[in-house]
C-alpha cells in the first residue's frame, strides 16, 4: 500500500511538473510577433515548432497512458488469480484445521488407552493389527496375481 501511495504521489508530482513546464518554460510559449513579421513567417518560425513539440509530448503521454493501462490490466489479472489461490488455500487450511482437531481428539483417546492399559499392551495390539493388515494385503495381492494369470 505504501508503494502504491508513493507511486501515486510521484505521478502527481510529475503531472504538476509537466503542467508548470507547459505553462512557464519558454519552449512552450508563443512570443509576441515582431512589428514587421508576417503571419506566414510567424507560423513557420514559432507556431509550427510549438505544435511539433506539443504533438511529441502528446504521443509520449499516450504511450505512457497505454502502458499504464496495460500494467493495470495485468495487475488486475494477477490480483484475481491470487484471490482465487487465496480462497483455495483458505479452504484447504480449514479442512486441515478440522482434520488436525480430529487427530488431536484421537491422539487424546490413544494416550488415555496407553494410560489405562499400559504402553506395552497397546504397542502389542498395534503391532498385531499392523501384521494382520499386512497379511490381508499380501493375500489380496496374491489373489489378484492368480486372477491375472
Amino acid at each position: 500500500m505504501a508503494d502504491r501511495i508513493e507511486n501515486f504521489d510521484n505521478g502527481e508530482r510529475a503531472l504538476k511538473k509537466l503542467d508548470e513546464s507547459i505553462m512557464n518554460e519558454p519552449e512552450y510559449q508563443l512570443p509576441e510577433p515582431s512589428a514587421m513579421m508576417s503571419a506566414r513567417s510567424y507560423k513557420a518560425k514559432f507556431i509550427e515548432p510549438l505544435i511539433t513539440k506539443l504533438k511529441s509530448l502528446i504521443k509520449t503521454l499516450f504511450a505512457r497512458y497505454f502502458k499504464a493501462i496495460d500494467s493495470y490490466n495485468r495487475l488486475n489479472i494477477t490480483n484475481a488469480n491470487l484471490y482465487r489461490t487465496n480462497e483455495r488455500l483458505e479452504k484447504a487450511n480449514d479442512k486441515l484445521t478440522r482434520e488436525n482437531e480430529n487427530l488431536r481428539a484421537e491422539n487424546k483417546d490413544y494416550k488415555l488407552l496407553r494410560k489405562v492399559f499400559g504402553s506395552k499392551q497397546i504397542d502389542d495390539l498395534v503391532e498385531r493389527a499392523k501384521s494382520e493388515k499386512q497379511s490381508k494385503q499380501r493375500e489380496k495381492r496374491s489373489k489378484n496375481k492368480d486372477l491375472e494369470r
